[in-house]
């Protein structure tokens, strides 16, 4: 086995590493939510919410690398 062939997968994780960002901060906001929920630890569970508008911001910028949005916007100022 050479050192392409084992490079190859952390190559091809790191194209869609805004992804796995994304996907990771959805996973670790859920997972403290559903915990605060259930010990009933309101003050865990809102500020686990917080994860959510970073996790979209890199969804986002994961999507326009990907060219899923224009980069020119539809919002023009005057």
């Amino acid at each position: 086995m050479d050192a392409d062939a084992l490079l190859r997968p952390f190559a091809l994780l790191m194209e869609y590493r805004m992804y796995l960002l994304a996907v990771s901060g959805f996973l670790i906001a859920g997972a403290a939510v559903t915990y605060g929920l259930r010990t009933e630890d309101t003050v865990m569970a809102l500020g686990a919410l917080l994860f959510l508008p970073n996790a979209l911001v890199l969804l986002g910028v994961g999507l326009r690398e990907r060219g899923w949005f224009d980069e020119s916007s539809s919002i023009t100022p005057e």
